[in-house]
């Protein structure tokens, strides 16, 4: 019983096993399909939010373009009107927040074009930056060189127009303008420090300028002035967070690759970018003279709906496997209880081929598988043969349940009698042997004597009367004899003994 309750909680073991390791199987096939698709929804999301920025950018370097066509295709005397002009470029451009016009001054010209702006301007002067250095005022180029001063600056307001008078000394202006005339193209700084949000060190560099050339109309190659566009990088890196972030968990980071960027190169850094890991995508922005890489970074490998598909797919498995090892386990027990009762049935039909209803003793289909078995073996064993003596006159007085009743009380009491080893066995109505291993004749003498005596001593109460009742032993010690033969020896010696009188033991020479 041990097995079979071990066998259902097995077989219940192993189906759930194999639901849960498909269902481990399902979950696991569909976490690497969402991952995969959600990679390439990032990687399509990257390279569509770079392209947005770079059309964001090509169009601010556009409108800083025509600032500069408005001073080439027209007169120096209408460059007045360029305010105008510059308040529709800057309204139209949500991160270009200043648009100033640089005018190429020759030392010779500067008295000339204070005179100009103070009447502007009362307390206009010029002034410089020099590298690590405070402001200064006054000119400071070396070898009496021109210098491109901010004359006009849009919007006209109190910040701005601090920048008013500024001139650029240092080399990175320099190799900017010694670019521009060669190339006749605009030029792209690294980050800088607006001078709009102050001049201190600790403030936060916000900013980019962009240099567009403007070259005279007569001579193509004599460099007049620059128009500056200030572009506020905050706006750009906020809008990019926003339309990216909003959507899914990642992470920006922009860095400049360009000339003088090496000291900070870092533009832009969302919040958690150093604290954050995951599926890294890197694109490059080109600029005019630099470019910009942007590095998108997605913080979590699947969404949370995901997750809560794949949180399902695994529940729904676990649910299916308890169902299925439950069931498995109702049909495995009612199979072993099926089997049991088989096995009853089977060992209840095994025992009535092999032994006789009445008495519980051997039968003659279980004699002859004995007998065949002991003779293949060539065992030595005494047959021994007997029946009741006038047992139809007894079944006639007594009847024949009367009759069975002194069948049973004659087993009962040889089986009382048996040696160990020895089998005894009903052949048929009274007719009965016992196949014994004792095989000296004195000793199997004494032993049948045993067995008669024993038999005429014991009563048995039949119909409310006392009665008892004698048999006539026959027997034989098998030598080479087959099991036919040995049956005759032994039916022989029976013979005699009712020759003889009856209640007696006869033993074959």
């Amino acid at each position: 019983m041990k097995t079979k309750l071990d066998r259902k909680w097995l077989y219940s073991a192993v189906v759930f096993g194999l639901t849960m390791l498909v269902t481990f199987f399902v979950a696991f096939y569909s976490y690497q399909m969402q991952l995969n698709y959600g990679k390439r929804l990032f990687e399509s999301l990257a390279e569509r939010q770079t392209q947005i920025l770079k059309e964001f950018i090509d169009n601010d370097l556009d409108q800083i373009g025509t600032g500069a066509n408005f001073f080439y295709s027209v007169d120096p005397q209408q460059w007045s009107q360029f305010g105008t002009f510059a308040d529709q470029v800057i309204a139209s451009s949500q991160t270009l927040i200043t648009l100033q016009w640089m005018q190429k001054v020759s030392k010779q010209e500067l008295p000339k074009f204070m005179t100009e702006m103070r009447q502007l301007h009362p307390h206009f002067d010029i002034y410089t930056i020099p590298k690590d250095q405070p402001l200064t005022y006054g000119y400071h180029m070396p070898n009496d060189e021109p210098i491109f001063v901010a004359r006009d600056i849009y919007p006209v307001n109190p910040i701005n127009n601090k920048v008013l008078g500024f001139y650029d000394v240092r080399m990175r202006f320099q190799l900017m303008l010694d670019n521009m005339r060669v190339h006749h193209q605009v030029t792209v700084s690294d980050k800088v420090r607006l001078l709009q949000d102050g001049l201190r060190h600790d403030i936060k560099k916000d900013g980019i300028l962009v240099y567009h050339p403007v070259f005279d109309r007569h001579n193509n190659q004599e460099l007049v002035g620059v128009v500056i566009g200030v572009i506020r990088t905050s706006h750009y890196f906020n809008g990019l967070m926003t339309r990216t972030a909003a959507k899914t968990q990642l992470e920006v980071r922009v860095v400049d690759l360009g000339f003088e960027a090496d000291d900070d190169p870092v533009l832009f850094e969302s919040k958690n970018w150093q604290q954050s890991d995951g599926y890294e995508i890197n694109t490059i922005i080109e600029l005019p003279n630099r470019k910009w890489s942007i590095s998108f970074r997605l913080t979590e490998d699947i969404t949370v709906n995901d997750q809560l598909v794949l949180a399902a797919i695994t529940s729904g498995g676990f649910v299916i496997a308890i169902l299925l090892s439950y069931i498995v386990f109702l049909q495995v027990r009612a199979q072993s209880h099926l089997e049991s009762l088989l096995q009853t049935r089977t060992e209840e039909l095994r025992f009535l081929v092999n032994h006789d209803p009445l008495t519980g003793l051997l039968s003659r289909h279980a004699y002859n598988e004995l007998m065949e078995q002991i003779i293949a073996n060539d065992q030595r064993f005494s047959l021994i043969g007997f029946d009741i003596d006038k047992f139809k006159l007894f079944n006639d007085f007594y009847g024949h349940p009367g009759g069975d009743q002194m069948l049973c009380h004659v087993a009962e009491t040889i089986k009382g009698c048996l040696q160990q080893g020895d089998d005894f066995v009903r052949l048929g109505g009274d007719e009965f042997c016992i196949i014994s291993s004792v095989v000296e004749r004195d000793e199997l003498k004494r032993y049948l004597e045993r067995i008669r005596l024993a038999m005429c001593e014991n009563m048995v109460t039949i119909n409310g009367q006392c009665v008892t009742c004698t048999l006539s032993i026959g027997a034989a010690i098998r030598r080479d004899e087959d099991a036919e033969q040995i049956l005759q020896l032994a039916d022989t010696q029976l013979y005699n003994s009712k020759k003889a009188g009856r209640n007696r033991v006869t033993i074959a020479e």
